[in-house]
Protein backbone atom coordinates (compact mmCIF):
# COMPACT_ATOMS: atom_id res chain seq x y z
CA UNK A 1 0.00 0.00 0.00
CA UNK A 2 1.30 3.34 -0.31
CA UNK A 3 3.02 5.19 2.05
CA UNK A 4 0.80 8.59 1.18
CA UNK A 5 -2.84 8.86 2.03
CA UNK A 6 -5.30 11.22 1.68
CA UNK A 7 -7.02 12.81 3.84
CA UNK A 8 -10.20 11.63 2.55
CA UNK A 9 -9.09 7.79 2.98
CA UNK A 10 -7.97 9.05 6.41
CA UNK A 11 -10.98 10.08 7.15
CA UNK A 12 -12.87 6.43 5.58
CA UNK A 13 -10.63 4.76 8.23
CA UNK A 14 -10.91 6.55 10.95
CA UNK A 15 -13.45 4.36 12.65
CA UNK A 16 -11.13 1.94 12.38
CA UNK A 17 -7.87 3.94 13.20
CA UNK A 18 -5.55 1.20 15.21
CA UNK A 19 -5.03 1.72 18.96
CA UNK A 20 -1.61 2.04 19.22
CA UNK A 21 1.25 2.19 15.84
CA UNK A 22 4.80 0.62 15.88
CA UNK A 23 7.09 3.47 16.09
CA UNK A 24 11.08 2.16 14.96
CA UNK A 25 14.04 4.11 13.73
CA UNK A 26 17.71 3.11 13.93
CA UNK A 27 17.90 4.87 17.80
CA UNK A 28 15.01 2.00 18.88
CA UNK A 29 11.50 1.02 18.14
CA UNK A 30 8.21 1.13 20.76
CA UNK A 31 4.64 0.80 20.67
CA UNK A 32 2.78 4.51 21.09
CA UNK A 33 -0.87 4.46 22.02
CA UNK A 34 -3.67 6.25 19.55
CA UNK A 35 -5.92 8.07 21.67
CA UNK A 36 -9.32 8.72 19.86
CA UNK A 37 -10.55 11.31 22.44
CA UNK A 38 -12.15 13.84 20.60
CA UNK A 39 -13.62 12.31 17.71
CA UNK A 40 -10.37 11.81 15.77
CA UNK A 41 -6.90 9.67 16.24
CA UNK A 42 -4.34 11.23 17.68
CA UNK A 43 -0.58 10.59 19.12
CA UNK A 44 1.84 12.11 22.08
CA UNK A 45 4.42 13.92 21.03
CA UNK A 46 6.33 13.09 23.90
CA UNK A 47 5.71 9.25 22.90
CA UNK A 48 7.81 10.19 19.60
CA UNK A 49 10.66 11.74 20.44
CA UNK A 50 12.42 9.08 22.09
CA UNK A 51 12.03 7.44 18.80
CA UNK A 52 11.88 9.59 16.14
CA UNK A 53 13.35 13.11 15.32
CA UNK A 54 10.54 14.99 16.62
CA UNK A 55 10.70 17.21 19.31
CA UNK A 56 7.77 19.85 20.25
CA UNK A 57 8.67 23.57 22.71
CA UNK A 58 6.11 23.76 25.45
CA UNK A 59 2.91 25.22 24.04
CA UNK A 60 2.53 29.41 24.36
CA UNK A 61 -0.47 31.47 23.88
CA UNK A 62 -2.70 28.69 22.25
CA UNK A 63 0.23 27.87 19.90
CA UNK A 64 2.94 24.95 19.62
CA UNK A 65 5.72 24.50 17.28
CA UNK A 66 7.29 21.26 16.74
CA UNK A 67 10.54 20.30 15.12
CA UNK A 68 11.68 17.47 12.68
CA UNK A 69 14.54 17.13 11.84
CA UNK A 70 15.29 20.45 11.82
CA UNK A 71 12.55 22.34 10.43
CA UNK A 72 9.80 23.73 12.00
CA UNK A 73 6.04 23.00 11.84
CA UNK A 74 3.46 25.53 13.95
CA UNK A 75 0.55 24.48 14.93
CA UNK A 76 -2.79 26.34 17.04
CA UNK A 77 -4.36 24.28 19.38
CA UNK A 78 -7.63 23.42 19.08
CA UNK A 79 -7.71 24.70 15.17
CA UNK A 80 -7.46 22.43 11.70
CA UNK A 81 -4.72 23.68 10.36
CA UNK A 82 -0.24 23.70 10.55
CA UNK A 83 1.89 26.01 8.64
CA UNK A 84 5.23 24.24 7.17
CA UNK A 85 7.37 25.82 5.24
CA UNK A 86 5.45 29.49 4.55
CA UNK A 87 2.34 27.56 3.28
CA UNK A 88 -0.86 26.42 5.25
CA UNK A 89 -2.03 23.15 5.39
CA UNK A 90 -5.26 21.98 6.70
CA UNK A 91 -6.12 18.71 9.16
CA UNK A 92 -8.84 16.70 9.79
CA UNK A 93 -8.43 17.01 13.30
CA UNK A 94 -7.01 20.00 15.86
CA UNK A 95 -3.94 19.35 18.04
CA UNK A 96 -4.70 19.61 21.80
CA UNK A 97 -3.06 19.57 25.05
CA UNK A 98 -4.45 16.90 27.43
CA UNK A 99 -2.61 14.44 30.12
CA UNK A 100 -0.08 16.92 30.29
CA UNK A 101 0.97 15.93 26.42
CA UNK A 102 0.78 17.68 23.00
CA UNK A 103 -1.27 15.94 21.06
CA UNK A 104 -1.06 15.88 16.69
CA UNK A 105 -3.54 14.57 14.67
CA UNK A 106 -2.50 11.17 13.77
CA UNK A 107 -2.94 12.50 10.20
CA UNK A 108 -0.04 14.65 9.97
CA UNK A 109 2.14 11.88 11.20
CA UNK A 110 1.32 9.18 8.45
CA UNK A 111 0.42 11.36 5.87
CA UNK A 112 2.17 14.23 5.93
CA UNK A 113 5.66 13.67 7.32
CA UNK A 114 5.73 10.80 4.35
CA UNK A 115 5.45 14.27 2.08
CA UNK A 116 7.28 16.21 3.03
CA UNK A 117 10.16 14.23 3.96
CA UNK A 118 10.53 11.87 0.79
CA UNK A 119 12.13 8.71 1.18
CA UNK A 120 12.65 9.62 5.29
CA UNK A 121 9.34 8.29 6.28
CA UNK A 122 7.59 5.64 6.10
CA UNK A 123 3.77 4.59 7.32
CA UNK A 124 3.38 0.73 6.38
CA UNK A 125 -0.80 0.60 7.43
CA UNK A 126 -0.96 -3.32 6.84
CA UNK A 127 1.58 -3.60 9.75
CA UNK A 128 0.71 -0.46 11.60
CA UNK A 129 4.41 0.66 11.40
CA UNK A 130 6.06 3.82 10.90
CA UNK A 131 9.38 4.32 10.07
CA UNK A 132 12.09 6.82 10.33
CA UNK A 133 15.03 5.77 7.75
CA UNK A 134 18.87 6.39 8.09
CA UNK A 135 19.98 8.79 5.81
CA UNK A 136 20.02 12.42 4.58
CA UNK A 137 16.87 14.48 4.55
CA UNK A 138 15.04 14.68 1.33
CA UNK A 139 12.86 17.51 1.89
CA UNK A 140 10.03 16.92 -1.22
CA UNK A 141 9.28 20.87 -2.09
CA UNK A 142 5.65 22.07 -1.36
CA UNK A 143 3.35 22.04 -3.88
CA UNK A 144 0.86 25.03 -3.91
CA UNK A 145 -1.76 22.75 -4.63
CA UNK A 146 -1.68 20.78 -1.37
CA UNK A 147 -1.35 23.66 0.39
CA UNK A 148 -4.36 25.66 -0.79
CA UNK A 149 -6.49 23.45 -2.84
CA UNK A 150 -8.07 24.65 -6.33
CA UNK A 151 -11.61 25.28 -5.05
CA UNK A 152 -13.64 28.05 -7.29
CA UNK A 153 -13.95 30.67 -5.46
CA UNK A 154 -17.59 33.09 -5.54
CA UNK A 155 -16.77 35.97 -7.95
CA UNK A 156 -14.03 33.24 -10.17
CA UNK A 157 -17.69 32.39 -12.63
CA UNK A 158 -16.42 28.91 -13.78
CA UNK A 159 -19.24 25.79 -14.72
CA UNK A 160 -17.24 23.94 -12.05
CA UNK A 161 -18.65 26.61 -9.47
CA UNK A 162 -22.12 26.63 -10.31
CA UNK A 163 -24.77 24.78 -7.93
CA UNK A 164 -21.68 23.86 -5.48
CA UNK A 165 -22.81 23.77 -1.49
CA UNK A 166 -20.88 27.32 -0.77
CA UNK A 167 -18.47 27.74 1.90
CA UNK A 168 -18.21 30.74 4.07
CA UNK A 169 -15.22 31.19 6.31
CA UNK A 170 -15.91 33.57 9.45
CA UNK A 171 -13.46 35.29 11.27
CA UNK A 172 -13.79 35.81 14.99
CA UNK A 173 -11.25 38.95 15.78
CA UNK A 174 -8.71 38.89 17.94
CA UNK A 175 -8.09 36.31 20.52
CA UNK A 176 -5.65 34.85 23.58
CA UNK A 177 -3.46 37.55 24.68
CA UNK A 178 -4.54 39.89 21.83
CA UNK A 179 -8.08 41.26 23.91
CA UNK A 180 -8.95 43.72 21.27
CA UNK A 181 -11.13 46.47 22.49
CA UNK A 182 -12.41 46.92 25.65
CA UNK A 183 -15.38 48.40 27.57
CA UNK A 184 -17.07 50.62 27.68
CA UNK A 185 -15.95 54.07 28.66
CA UNK A 186 -16.58 55.64 31.37
CA UNK A 187 -17.68 53.03 33.67
CA UNK A 188 -16.08 49.66 34.87
CA UNK A 189 -14.75 47.63 31.58
CA UNK A 190 -17.89 44.28 30.99
CA UNK A 191 -17.13 44.01 27.10
CA UNK A 192 -14.00 42.20 25.43
CA UNK A 193 -13.79 42.16 22.13
CA UNK A 194 -12.46 38.79 21.61
CA UNK A 195 -15.24 37.39 23.55
CA UNK A 196 -17.94 38.93 21.61
CA UNK A 197 -16.45 38.06 17.87
CA UNK A 198 -16.00 34.92 19.12
CA UNK A 199 -19.65 34.42 20.52
CA UNK A 200 -21.07 35.92 17.53
CA UNK A 201 -19.25 34.03 15.41
CA UNK A 202 -20.55 31.00 16.63
CA UNK A 203 -23.73 31.65 16.53
CA UNK A 204 -23.36 33.09 12.57
CA UNK A 205 -22.28 29.29 12.01
CA UNK A 206 -25.38 27.79 13.44
CA UNK A 207 -27.29 29.65 11.09
CA UNK A 208 -25.48 29.66 8.00
CA UNK A 209 -25.35 25.56 9.02
CA UNK A 210 -29.20 25.54 9.41
CA UNK A 211 -29.49 26.88 5.90
CA UNK A 212 -27.06 24.08 4.18
CA UNK A 213 -24.19 26.64 4.00
CA UNK A 214 -20.78 25.12 4.63
CA UNK A 215 -18.72 27.12 7.49
CA UNK A 216 -15.20 27.45 8.19
CA UNK A 217 -14.27 29.21 11.32
CA UNK A 218 -11.11 30.44 11.85
CA UNK A 219 -10.63 30.05 15.03
CA UNK A 220 -13.11 28.02 17.79
CA UNK A 221 -11.85 28.90 20.97
CA UNK A 222 -9.63 32.14 22.89
CA UNK A 223 -6.55 31.70 20.51
CA UNK A 224 -4.44 34.19 18.58
CA UNK A 225 -4.35 33.54 15.06
CA UNK A 226 -1.91 35.71 12.97
CA UNK A 227 -3.49 38.55 11.14
CA UNK A 228 -2.31 37.07 7.52
CA UNK A 229 -3.22 33.32 8.30
CA UNK A 230 -6.85 34.01 8.57
CA UNK A 231 -7.53 34.52 5.11
CA UNK A 232 -4.97 31.39 4.23
CA UNK A 233 -7.21 29.54 6.35
CA UNK A 234 -9.81 30.22 5.00
CA UNK A 235 -8.56 29.60 0.84
CA UNK A 236 -6.90 26.43 2.33
CA UNK A 237 -10.37 24.95 3.92
CA UNK A 238 -11.92 25.96 0.10
CA UNK A 239 -14.12 29.27 1.24
CA UNK A 240 -16.42 31.13 -1.16
CA UNK A 241 -16.64 34.29 1.19
CA UNK A 242 -14.58 35.78 4.22
CA UNK A 243 -16.34 37.52 7.10
CA UNK A 244 -14.40 38.82 9.98
CA UNK A 245 -16.48 40.21 12.76
CA UNK A 246 -15.57 42.93 15.26
CA UNK A 247 -16.61 45.15 18.03
CA UNK A 248 -15.89 49.24 17.41
CA UNK A 249 -14.17 51.69 19.58
CA UNK A 250 -14.54 55.42 20.02
CA UNK A 251 -11.76 57.45 19.78
CA UNK A 252 -11.26 58.75 23.28
CA UNK A 253 -9.81 62.16 22.01
CA UNK A 254 -13.77 62.78 20.35
CA UNK A 255 -15.78 65.04 21.65
CA UNK A 256 -18.43 62.92 23.57
CA UNK A 257 -16.58 59.88 22.36
CA UNK A 258 -18.51 57.90 24.83
CA UNK A 259 -22.18 58.70 22.80
CA UNK A 260 -20.64 57.48 19.77
CA UNK A 261 -22.45 54.34 17.96
CA UNK A 262 -23.89 52.69 15.08
CA UNK A 263 -22.61 49.37 13.38
CA UNK A 264 -20.59 49.70 9.93
CA UNK A 265 -18.60 47.02 7.26
CA UNK A 266 -15.90 47.30 5.38
CA UNK A 267 -14.74 46.07 2.20
CA UNK A 268 -10.98 45.90 1.23
CA UNK A 269 -9.64 48.87 -0.72
CA UNK A 270 -8.12 51.94 -0.06
CA UNK A 271 -9.54 54.00 2.82
CA UNK A 272 -11.65 57.26 1.85
CA UNK A 273 -12.38 59.08 4.92
CA UNK A 274 -9.83 59.65 7.98
CA UNK A 275 -12.30 57.55 10.51
CA UNK A 276 -12.18 54.42 8.07
CA UNK A 277 -7.91 55.11 8.21
CA UNK A 278 -8.38 55.40 12.00
CA UNK A 279 -10.46 51.64 12.21
CA UNK A 280 -8.34 50.13 9.97
CA UNK A 281 -4.98 51.04 12.09
CA UNK A 282 -6.88 50.06 15.37
CA UNK A 283 -7.61 46.33 13.87
CA UNK A 284 -4.29 46.10 12.05
CA UNK A 285 -2.48 46.55 15.56
CA UNK A 286 -3.32 43.34 16.14
CA UNK A 287 0.11 42.30 14.58
CA UNK A 288 1.58 43.58 17.61
CA UNK A 289 0.64 40.38 19.39
CA UNK A 290 2.18 37.85 16.92
CA UNK A 291 5.93 36.29 16.87
CA UNK A 292 8.32 37.55 14.39
CA UNK A 293 7.44 34.41 12.64
CA UNK A 294 3.87 34.85 12.64
CA UNK A 295 4.40 38.54 11.59
CA UNK A 296 3.37 39.68 7.58
CA UNK A 297 6.53 40.30 6.01
CA UNK A 298 6.58 43.59 3.91
CA UNK A 299 3.85 45.50 2.91
CA UNK A 300 1.67 43.48 0.04
CA UNK A 301 -0.97 45.74 0.75
CA UNK A 302 -0.87 48.15 -1.67
CA UNK A 303 -0.22 45.68 -4.81
CA UNK A 304 -3.02 44.04 -3.38
CA UNK A 305 -5.14 46.80 -3.18
CA UNK A 306 -4.03 47.39 -7.07
CA UNK A 307 -4.81 43.71 -7.99
CA UNK A 308 -7.93 43.68 -6.45
CA UNK A 309 -9.15 47.02 -8.21
CA UNK A 310 -8.70 45.36 -11.48
CA UNK A 311 -10.56 42.26 -10.54
CA UNK A 312 -14.41 40.78 -9.85
CA UNK A 313 -13.65 40.42 -5.89
CA UNK A 314 -14.08 44.55 -5.09
CA UNK A 315 -17.02 44.09 -6.91
CA UNK A 316 -18.49 41.13 -5.16
CA UNK A 317 -16.96 42.51 -1.64
CA UNK A 318 -18.98 45.52 -1.99
CA UNK A 319 -22.05 44.00 -2.81
CA UNK A 320 -21.53 41.68 0.47
CA UNK A 321 -21.09 44.68 2.48
CA UNK A 322 -23.82 46.61 1.37
CA UNK A 323 -26.20 43.45 1.78
CA UNK A 324 -24.70 42.42 5.27
CA UNK A 325 -25.18 46.10 6.44
CA UNK A 326 -28.81 45.94 5.29
CA UNK A 327 -29.76 43.29 7.21
CA UNK A 328 -28.14 44.68 10.05
CA UNK A 329 -29.96 47.41 9.68
CA UNK A 330 -33.59 45.95 10.50
CA UNK A 331 -31.96 44.93 13.79
CA UNK A 332 -29.37 47.01 15.59
CA UNK A 333 -30.75 49.23 17.97
CA UNK A 334 -28.38 52.34 16.76
CA UNK A 335 -27.74 54.15 13.33
CA UNK A 336 -26.26 52.84 10.36
CA UNK A 337 -22.97 53.96 9.95
CA UNK A 338 -23.12 52.71 6.01
CA UNK A 339 -20.60 50.64 3.84
CA UNK A 340 -16.93 51.96 3.96
CA UNK A 341 -13.62 50.66 2.51
CA UNK A 342 -10.16 50.61 4.20
CA UNK A 343 -6.87 48.85 3.93
CA UNK A 344 -7.17 45.47 6.91
CA UNK A 345 -4.25 43.36 7.23
CA UNK A 346 -6.97 40.65 7.56
CA UNK A 347 -8.79 40.99 4.41
CA UNK A 348 -5.45 41.26 2.58
CA UNK A 349 -4.41 37.69 2.40
CA UNK A 350 -8.20 36.55 1.35
CA UNK A 351 -8.47 35.81 -2.02
CA UNK A 352 -11.98 35.80 -2.10
CA UNK A 353 -14.73 38.59 -1.84
CA UNK A 354 -14.32 39.39 2.00
CA UNK A 355 -15.69 41.97 4.27
CA UNK A 356 -15.24 43.13 8.02
CA UNK A 357 -17.75 43.85 9.79
CA UNK A 358 -18.01 46.44 13.30
CA UNK A 359 -20.84 45.18 14.92
CA UNK A 360 -21.41 47.87 17.52
CA UNK A 361 -18.99 50.23 19.54
CA UNK A 362 -18.13 48.37 22.95
CA UNK A 363 -17.00 51.87 23.66
CA UNK A 364 -20.97 52.95 24.32
CA UNK A 365 -22.31 51.57 27.33
CA UNK A 366 -25.54 51.20 25.94
CA UNK A 367 -24.29 49.06 23.09
CA UNK A 368 -22.06 47.12 24.89
CA UNK A 369 -24.98 45.74 27.37
CA UNK A 370 -26.18 45.09 23.92
CA UNK A 371 -23.28 43.44 21.96
CA UNK A 372 -22.76 41.09 25.12
CA UNK A 373 -26.43 39.96 25.42
CA UNK A 374 -26.82 36.68 24.46
CA UNK A 375 -30.39 38.00 22.53
CA UNK A 376 -28.73 40.87 21.06
CA UNK A 377 -25.97 38.26 19.99
CA UNK A 378 -28.44 36.35 18.05
CA UNK A 379 -30.25 39.05 16.56
CA UNK A 380 -26.74 40.24 15.24
CA UNK A 381 -25.86 36.69 14.18
CA UNK A 382 -29.12 35.79 12.20
CA UNK A 383 -28.68 39.13 10.59
CA UNK A 384 -25.44 38.98 9.30
CA UNK A 385 -26.29 35.32 8.31
CA UNK A 386 -28.92 36.91 6.38
CA UNK A 387 -27.25 39.31 4.50
CA UNK A 388 -24.48 36.39 3.29
CA UNK A 389 -27.46 34.22 2.50
CA UNK A 390 -29.07 37.03 0.26
CA UNK A 391 -25.46 37.43 -1.35
CA UNK A 392 -25.36 33.59 -2.11
CA UNK A 393 -28.55 33.52 -3.97
CA UNK A 394 -28.14 36.77 -6.16
CA UNK A 395 -24.94 34.75 -6.84
CA UNK A 396 -26.65 31.94 -8.07
CA UNK A 397 -28.97 33.33 -10.02
CA UNK A 398 -26.53 35.80 -11.70
CA UNK A 399 -24.44 32.52 -12.64
CA UNK A 400 -28.25 30.79 -13.92
CA UNK A 401 -28.84 34.33 -15.98
CA UNK A 402 -25.30 34.07 -17.84
CA UNK A 403 -25.78 30.31 -18.64
CA UNK A 404 -22.78 28.94 -16.69
CA UNK A 405 -25.25 27.19 -14.41
CA UNK A 406 -26.25 25.17 -17.02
Amino acid sequence: MSARLTAAALLAWYSVAPMAVTIASPRGERRVPVRVERGYPAVAVAQLAPVLSVEAAAPQAGAVSVRVLGRQFDFVLDAGYFRFDGRIYTLAGSPYVAHDSVFLPFQWLVEYLPRFFDGVFRYDVARGRFEERPGGVALRPAAPAAALPAVPAVGVRTPAAAHRRRVVALDPGHGGPDLGMTGPLGGRPFLREKDVTLAVSRLVAEELRRRDVGVVLTRTSDTLIALGDRGRIAGARGADLFVSVHVNAANPRWRDAESARGFETYFLAEARTEDARRVARMENASVRFETTADATDGDPLSFILNDLAQNEHLRESSRLADLVQEALSGVHPAESRGVKQAGFMVLATSYMPAVLVEIGFGSNQPEARYLTGAAGQRRLARAIADGIARYLAEYERRLAVSGEGR
